[in-house]
């Protein structure tokens, strides 16, 4: 007998395509500081965590304006355009997949939790999830621990899980609770960096889908 599924989902760049406001914000301060502007190109090629290392990847030195300024006041401007995004293509289909067979759903993201809920509420997918956890800051600190407290409040060993996520964070926060990583390369960081280990990588939401609906314990 298959194990029941449970699915622990990223947010920005997983389910909603987010990048381009993250680039398109992240341009302003570049050229704020007098630094080179960034493509969504470049930005797969170098987002990553920590976020300061990200910053200091692109250029700034903080001797001008510290991380936690420039943190604050990209997550201010963020605050006022997060709903430009749309979600992908065909992942309301997949959560409903999901939900038919079912499977356990949450979300785990870097995000801040009042910013996280927000937008699950306004993409109207509340119904698909047991529970959404985001972090306490605006410096994206904290998935692995909010995983490892998930796992052990909500999810036992009778359960096999799938983490899915479009960085090399979500690959360690799966490898922190023994989980399933699924990558995909549509969003924050691209192929070339998510497949250097031989990584599970699909590159969209339908490779996704076919990915699950094959799944022993899942097949239509």
């Amino acid at each position: 007998m298959h194990k029941p599924i449970a699915v622990i989902w990223d947010w920005n760049g997983t389910l909603v395509d987010d990048a381009f406001l993250f680039v398109d914000i992240m341009n302003s301060f570049l050229l704020e500081h007098g630094l080179d502007k960034i493509t969504v190109k470049d930005y797969k090629r170098v987002f990553g965590f920590p976020i300061k290392d990200y910053y200091l990847n692109l250029g700034f030195n903080f001797k001008n304006e510290s991380f936690k300024s420039l943190g604050k006041r990209f997550i201010e401007t963020y605050k006022s355009r997060q709903f430009e995004p749309l979600l992908f293509d065909g992942v309301v289909d997949l959560l409903f997949f999901f939900k038919q067979k079912n499977c356990k759903q949450f979300v785990v993201s870097a995000q801040e939790n009042s910013l996280l809920k927000k937008s699950i509420k306004h993409y109207k997918l509340d119904a698909f999830f047991s529970n959404t956890f985001g972090v306490e800051n605006v410096f994206a600190k904290g998935k692995v621990d909010l995983a490892l407290s998930l796992v052990e409040n909500f999810l036992n060993d009778s359960y096999e899980v799938f983490v899915i996520g479009d960085t090399l964070h979500d690959l360690e926060v799966a490898q922190s609770i023994r989980a399933t990583p699924v990558l995909v390369s549509y969003g924050h960081c691209n192929r070339g960096r998510l497949n250097k280990n031989k990584n599970i990588v699909v590159d969209s939401v339908k490779d996704l889908f076919d990915f699950f609906s094959n799944h022993d314990s899942l097949r239509l």
